[in-house]
């Protein structure tokens, strides 16, 4: 290559696609200032623009990369019915070079993701992780710390090592996992998560030794620690993430929060080097686009790009998005106009050849699924992690806070207390353990099962004292307000309501935590031992819930609750022990005192009791939506 001429790399990228296949309901302002409800996303219309984004760039003679930074499992009905089995199927439609292992590609269980692993078309990346002590993942050639690109006609192709590439310009991609996986996923086996910042660069290290000049980086840490990486290693050129659901960049015209510039330039802890940052958000509803450009040493020069919303077509003036209220036909063209206008947004036809796929194949099965209507709703009942983010004011989601009252009623109605004898003051729910808002319609089964609250979560009810709880609440919050972070361990509350103040960029405070008694809402006493109600994955102490574990290390007087039958049966805990492993992470396992675990996988059994508490609350309070409910979360910033 000539020492004048720039190479030039364009990074397509997705991440925390949440095996959401069918758009997302979204909703803008027309040019008259009226609410204009409609649908963006979706995995056919990512794949018609990931096509497009490519084809573009072979025409105009630039290489480029497709890259998933992980978290493809878990959240929609699909999921729930088809598992692994409908990620291989599209995911191998879509061209995808490389993807990032995520947290919830480990929801299902290890021989499921070693399917997963060995039957997609593209490499799993993850430089830190060692497999060799886990029989279900150590002989997959498809889980590897790095992918190697040759420049090839203009394109990057797959190359097997340097030498193959045989002097021709290479790219290389490697993977970083969190390395407090097991403190985060439910079953990682004896796999070994390690050091993120050490192995990036010892990877960075061992590539450069063999002649690579041009470094990326496919992580799924969330934007928080990209940032961190991109301040302590050095070599890496290029950081494209996933995990934090961050939609680089301004998109409050669509309700969307502005957020972190896209593509921030970091310089690196030599002083010299910089690393360019992106991630594309969330459900398949916008494609990231990065052009960087290296000068012939290979050092970085520039980088620059956006994300992109995918719109659709399809308007209406309600948001029950029914025949009775799209837009008039006279309207059509001037808005659709209007709407591809609007910045950081492209209206995009769907693949029809995927959408064919996904109506014959998956979703029959899926809408037979939903089962019966339970509510109804005339609007959206929206859901976001933390409060402020996503066009919502200082109390965040409504939704997570029905969802901790259905949670507080069930554990205190007649059939769990006949068995329980211990009346329960308060409820806590993470943000993450809601996966999705409630479209405005009707309200069925399946929207709460499959969608909203799709995980096997028990309920655990222990005590707590005053002192613990505020300590608890002040720690899930400050881990949560840092700019860029994961903010699905954010404290959604009932029976208690809270004011908490950022008081730093990694610190909050409680300014107010009361307790509601005799209908009155009185000071949490310090001294004062409290009832809770939260799910068994945060009573373990996961995601950052790490006190409530440390509070049972020695024995606990915790009682899960699991149905069996449709009737409730009760699993008293005996502690909660952290395992130390080699790499020095944690994870935490629950010792009951009758069993060895839970039996949730087992005929007859169903271990999806906050789904099911929120499915009878909504039919004992069927209108509930129109109903205002007083916050109990209110995070000022």
């Amino acid at each position: 290559m000539p020492q004048q001429q720039v190479f030039t790399v364009r990074l397509i990228h997705i991440n925390d696609t949440h095996s959401q296949f069918d758009a997302s309901p979204a909703n803008v302002k027309d040019a008259a200032g009226e609410p204009i409800f409609t649908f963006i996303g979706g995995h056919p219309r990512l794949l018609t623009q990931a096509k497009q984004l490519r084809q573009q760039a072979a025409q105009e003679g630039v290489p480029a990369l497709f890259l998933h930074g992980g978290d493809a499992f878990k959240g929609s009905a699909y999921f729930e019915l088809f598992e692994q089995r409908i990620n291989i199927d599209v995911l191998n439609r879509m061209n995808i070079d490389a993807m990032a292992l995520g947290n919830h590609e480990f929801d299902i269980g290890l021989s499921k993701l070693a399917d997963f692993v060995d039957k997609v078309n593209f490499p799993l990346l993850a430089a830190n992780v060692d497999t060799r002590a886990e029989p279900l993942l150590v002989n997959s050639q498809n889980l590897k710390p790095y992918s190697l690109f040759v420049l090839d006609n203009n394109q990057l192709k797959a190359v097997a090592s340097v030498d193959a590439a045989a002097g021709r310009e290479l790219v290389a991609v490697f993977g970083l996992a969190l390395e407090d996986m097991r403190a985060i996923a439910p079953d990682t086996g004896a796999v070994i998560f390690n050091n993120e910042m050490q192995s990036a660069q010892h990877t960075v290290d061992v590539l450069t030794a063999q002649g690579v000049k041009h470094i990326i980086a496919l992580t799924h840490l969330g934007n928080q620690r990209d940032l961190a990486l991109a301040s302590v290693v050095n070599g890496i050129d290029a950081i494209v993430g996933g995990h934090s659901h961050s939609l680089l960049g301004d998109f409050r015209h669509w309700y969307l929060g502005n957020q972190r510039p896209y593509a921030q330039l970091v310089t690196n802890p030599d002083g010299k080097g910089k690393t360019c940052v992106v991630q594309a958000g969330q459900f398949a509803q916008a494609v990231g686009l990065a052009e960087i450009k290296f000068d012939a040493t290979g050092a970085l020069l520039s980088c620059a790009g956006q994300n992109t919303l995918l719109a659709g077509t399809d308007y209406f003036r309600s948001a029950l998005r029914n025949e009775a209220s799209r837009i008039a036909a006279a309207e059509q063209a001037a808005t659709e106009r209007y709407v591809a206008g609007l910045p950081r947004t492209a209206i995009v036809a769907e693949d029809t050849a995927l959408r064919a796929v996904l109506d014959s194949s998956y979703l029959p099965a899926v809408q037979q699924a939903y089962g019966a209507v339970i509510s109804s709703t005339e609007s959206e009942v929206p859901h976001v992690r933390l409060p402020g983010s996503g066009g919502s004011d200082q109390h965040g989601s409504p939704l997570a806070g029905h969802i901790a009252d259905a949670m507080l009623n069930y554990v205190n109605q007649d059939a769990v207390q006949h068995l329980m004898k211990r009346p329960v003051q308060l409820s806590l729910v993470a943000a993450g353990n809601i996966r999705a808002p409630l479209a405005a319609g009707e309200v069925r089964e399946g929207n709460i099962r499959l969608e909203v609250l799709p995980f096997d979560t028990p309920l655990s009810v222990l005590s707590i004292s005053g002192t613990d709880l505020r300590m608890l609440l002040t720690d899930i919050i400050s881990q949560s307000v840092v700019a860029g972070a994961h903010t699905g361990k954010f404290p959604y509350v009932a029976g208690i309501r809270y004011v908490a103040k950022q008081t730093g960029p990694a610190t909050a405070e409680l300014t107010t935590l009361d307790i509601k008694h005799d209908g009155s809402w009185q000071t949490v006493q310090p001294l004062q031992r409290y009832s809770l109600v939260t799910t068994s994955y945060l009573a373990d102490g996961n995601d950052g819930w790490q006190l409530l574990q440390q509070l049972q290390a020695e024995h606990s007087d915790r009682l899960d609750i699991i149905l069996r039958q449709q009737q409730v049966v009760l699993y008293p805990v005996k502690r909660v022990i952290a395992i130390q492993d080699s790499s020095g992470q944690q994870s935490f396992t629950t010792q009951y005192h009758n069993v060895a675990a839970l039996p949730c996988k087992t005929d007859g059994v169903d271990c999806k009791v906050a789904a099911q508490a929120f499915i009878a609350y909504l039919r004992a309070n069927p209108a509930l939506w129109q109903q205002q409910r007083e916050p109990t979360v209110t995070l000022l910033k």
